[in-house]
């Protein structure tokens, strides 16, 4: 028997909070590298707090190569088979955008359409979209951070495929996000929102900030599928129309007519100072970017030192006057250590740059100090990675403060540990173990900072900041080091299932004191931080309210690491590098791009 659809919300239906369903268009995914263009935008969301539910269109050219291809096997578009072929764009396109999620350590679900038996009516080549299993794809969303689902198409009454028409993605996302109540529907296309001519043209049009569904559905033409429109406002669903890493859109709602100038963008000039594994994923981020940033400098130790990622000499110096006298816009720290480290930055903010830093240690000492610099320059500092790598642990706390009060939190925030602790379990010698997750990457060629608690204990004063907004210094920590763990300790765990993990909390005492600490416990297996492999990190937060929030995703690595630090720098664009004159008119006209 096929599970029971549901065209709307009922009143018995689990509503998601602070969902965004994020569409992708074709005109957007230009190739498979663009897939990573849209993790950064996803990654911006789940940092902010929200749960993801994208919706992918193929990538550019490739439902027309089907069609041809189609065409050439045999039986034209109209081909019983046709739907099935057709739909294989958005399939590998979902495809991508996951593993390209997996990458940054985001726990993302590609899911088919006919999992969450999206059903269609109608023409296989032209069909409506009239059932959902929403309580299915309800509990995929609470199991996963991030749900990737194929536009386009949907599932017959008899089990077949069916096409949703030419722009058939923007019904999906529509259709979803009404079904599911969720907080935005965004449309990702290659424009940052709806103009009153076409932007390409060159004459500078203003651009909606608010437009009715009159006024969009008159002249908006081919942008969005008049079908999906229909459907947004029969449901009163606001949708906002905008592209990639751009801080501006057009919201389509009820709400009268509202134009602005033009939003402009320049490039910003990013220096990188450090370019060991996490900087060249930075490095390999802006390079895809290159419409909204200019890498002018790059600071090494050792300019001779071979790179596999093809960074021009010309931009490789030991020397930091000479990236300095680039005059950059952003600096981003990667080097890690505090001295030098404070002075960069310091330099940095007196040259007129924003910073975005991936250093726990130079944060945690000089967290004052740095602040009160930036705050005198007038510039930003930004160091989301230096704390949870890919997870937003800061962000979390942020948001856990801004809606009640934080009275614990406790987690498993080094992987190196994890690593040495799950090898010392299988038996395999202390030394060995150290051994082993220098060779993997894991750990330093001197890694005492991991093993003492040194590195956990750094990120804790960071986030005493954030969750607690008190002063936390590393010697008010108590700390214990993996190097002191008894083999017999190990063994107990063993033989009882149990798995040891190093710990690091911070709660509140009877008193009001913030009580801190690094330890090694023994946990069950199924405790949500004894899950915790590798390089992935888990936190949890408590709050005054009863609520627990749960936190998991890749603590370090290139690519976890980077897109933490490419989000700040992309959040600093949108602050520093994008502009719009703020003039309101009634417009008299309008088409889209």
């Amino acid at each position: 028997m096929r599970p029971t659809i549901i065209d709307t919300r009922s009143e018995n239906q689990p509503e998601l909070q602070n969902l965004a369903v994020l569409k992708f268009g074709g005109s957007v995914l230009a190739d498979a590298q663009a897939v990573h263009g849209a993790a950064h935008e996803i990654y911006r969301y789940l940092r902010a707090g929200e749960k993801v539910l994208a919706v992918v269109s193929a990538l550019a050219g490739e439902t027309d190569e089907l069609i041809a291809l189609g065409n050439d096997i045999g039986g034209g578009d109209n081909a019983p088979g046709a739907s099935a072929l057709l739909r294989l764009g958005e399939i590998r396109a979902a495809a991508l955008l996951g593993l390209a999620l997996e990458r940054i350590g985001i726990d993302a679900r590609a899911v088919d359409p006919s999992e969450i038996d999206l059903r269609a009516s109608g023409k296989s080549d032209d069909a409506r979209l009239c059932g959902l299993d929403h309580m299915r794809l309800a509990t995929l969303l609470t199991r996963h951070e991030v749900l990737v689902v194929p536009g386009f198409s949907g599932v017959l009454e008899d089990g077949q495929p069916a096409l949703l028409g030419r722009g058939g993605t923007d019904l999906s996302a529509i259709y979803l996000g009404a079904s599911l109540g969720a907080k935005r529907v965004r449309l990702i296309k290659d424009v940052d929102g709806l103009y009153v001519r076409d932007p390409k043209t060159g004459t500078n049009p203003r651009r909606f900030a608010q437009i009715n569904w009159e006024d969009a559905r008159k002249f908006c033409g081919p942008s969005i599928q008049p079908r999906a429109l229909d459907y947004a406002q029969k449901h009163n669903l606001s949708l906002e129309i905008a592209a990639p890493a751009r801080g501006f859109d057009t919201c389509i709602s009820a709400d009268g007519v509202t134009s602005h100038a033009k939003a402009r963008t320049r490039r910003l000039k990013v220096v990188l100072l450090g370019f060991g594994t996490v900087g060249e994923g930075v490095y390999a981020h802006l390079q895809r970017h290159p419409d909204l940033f200019e890498i002018s400098g790059i600071l090494v130790r050792d300019a001779a030192k071979e790179r596999a990622n093809g960074a021009p000499a010309q931009l490789i110096s030991t020397d930091a006057s000479d990236v300095f006298a680039t005059r950059p816009d952003i600096v981003v720290e990667m080097i890690g250590g505090v001295e030098a480290a404070d002075a960069f930055i310091l330099n940095a903010f007196f040259g007129g740059a924003d910073v975005v830093s991936a250093n726990k240690a130079v944060m945690a000492a000089n967290y004052d100090s740095l602040h009160k610099a930036a705050a005198r320059a007038g510039r930003t500092l930004r160091y989301s990675a230096a704390v949870g790598g890919g997870v937003p642990m800061l962000e979390a706390l942020d948001q856990a403060c801004e809606a009640s009060n934080v009275c614990s939190l406790l987690g498993v925030i080094n992987g190196t540990a994890n690593f040495i602790l799950d090898r010392l379990a299988n038996g395999c010698a202390f030394e060995t173990a150290v051994r082993e997750a220098q060779d993997a990457g894991f750990a330093e060629a001197d890694p005492s900072a991991d093993l003492d608690g040194d590195d956990a204990a750094a990120k804790l004063c960071l986030m005493a900041r954030h969750g607690f907004g008190a002063t936390l210094r590393a010697n008010q920590i108590s700390m214990e080091s993996l190097s002191d763990l008894d083999p017999a300790r190990i063994e107990a765990a063993r033989n009882d299932g149990k798995i040891i993990r190093q710990i690091s909390e911070i709660r509140r005492d009877a008193k009001g004191a913030l009580c801190a600490s690094v330890s090694l416990k023994t946990l069950a297996k199924d405790h949500y931080l004894a899950g915790a492999k590798g390089e992935r990190n888990r936190l949890v937060i408590n709050t005054d309210g009863g609520e627990s929030i749960c936190l998991r995703g890749k603590g370090a690595g290139r690519w976890p690491t980077a897109e933490a630090v490419m989000a700040d720098i992309l959040d600093i664009h949108r602050l520093r590098g994008q502009y719009e004159e703020n003039v309101t008119v009634r417009a008299p006209e309008i088409a889209c791009a």
